[in-house]
């Protein structure tokens, strides 16, 4: 009887201890400081970003056959709430885009941008030197072909650089007087060869080794064998001349730049006269033609020191004072 009566005590004392614990606990109220949707218009649908309110992020993939350069979100918020920024569209390799949303109940989020390329990596790239030998490129040559896994006919997307031994990248050029860069592709033994051509060297670099670096979106590359830097003969864009006695006219390279120019002279009745050389760039050179030069047309020849002369086919015509 005891034992019954010390178990009903005990079990009556357990009940009323759970009952006066009970007590009701509000959660802390949300701010509506929210984008809750934010999505990227692609050629077949949308693209979602993944909103993460724990660390305040929206990423973002992309996948690289949509070949975007840019992406053009639209953004949904939170009833009430008020977006900062204008939205506007955002470069595919950008890292820095913030989003500050302002809530009905003046709360404030921040939500930090990252989007991620879906890119079939790693790049690869074909080496255009060997280890034993570097290939010799002339400071302005423009006829230059790279091949690799690119994965793109887009030439703006591919990016190729030259560093120097500062590790200062210097950006190859993309358009000639031949055209603009083309990208090719062919079935390897594999896979895919993507090939772009028409690729030039900067005129403004001096000689001497340089690395290569190639970069498709967020993919990069660096060759493992350099490239060599030479001043090669110089190129004279072709032009057609037409100027008084005394006057003076200027010959320009969009190629392999000038290099100690000598002298520039033409024929006058079978004798070689020189046009004087005023001043002269890698790029431009400004020329006198003297008073003294006869009425008439001439075809110029042009030397730099330590080149053959080169005889322009363009003609310079002169008339009278």
């Amino acid at each position: 009887m005891k034992s019954r009566l010390k178990f009903f005590c005990c079990t009556l004392l357990a009940l009323m201890s759970l009952s006066s614990c009970k007590k009701t606990v509000d959660l802390p109220q949300q701010s509506n400081s929210k984008i809750i949707a934010y999505k990227v218009p692609v050629s077949d649908g949308s693209i979602s970003g993944v909103i993460d309110e724990t660390d305040k992020t929206i990423t973002v993939y992309v996948p690289f056959y949509y070949q975007l350069d840019v992406i053009d979100p639209e953004i949904k918020l939170a009833t009430g709430a008020k977006l900062s920024e204008e939205v506007l569209p955002i470069d595919v390799l950008d890292n820095k885009t913030t989003y500050t949303v302002t809530g009905a109940d003046k709360s404030t989020t921040t939500y930090k941008l990252v989007i991620k390329m879906q890119q079939i990596s790693p790049l690869k790239v074909n080496e255009v030197s060997t280890e034993s030998k570097p290939v010799v490129w002339g400071i302005g040559y423009y006829m230059i072909n790279f091949s690799g896994n690119f994965n793109t006919l887009d030439p703006t997307k591919i990016k190729i650089f030259l560093v120097g031994a500062d590790n200062k990248e210097t950006e190859m050029s993309y358009t000639t007087g031949y055209g603009p860069a083309a990208v090719n592709v062919l079935m390897g033994a594999t896979e895919k060869v993507y090939s772009i051509g028409y690729v030039g060297v900067p005129q403004t670099l001096d000689p001497g080794l340089y690395k290569v670096r190639v970069k498709v979106q967020s993919l990069t590359a660096d060759l493992k064998y350099p490239v060599k830097l030479e001043y090669i003969l110089p190129q004279v864009d072709y032009v057609s001349i037409i100027a008084k006695q005394g006057d003076t006219f200027t010959i320009k390279s969009s190629g392999p730049v000038f290099k100690d120019l000598k002298s520039i002279t033409i024929k006058v009745a079978g004798q070689d006269v020189q046009l004087p050389v005023l001043n002269y760039t890698r790029t431009l050179a400004t020329v006198k033609i003297p008073e003294t030069i006869p009425v008439g047309t001439y075809y110029p020849s042009i030397l730099f020191e330590g080149f053959p002369i080169i005889n322009a086919f363009w003609p310079i015509t002169v008339n009278a004072k």
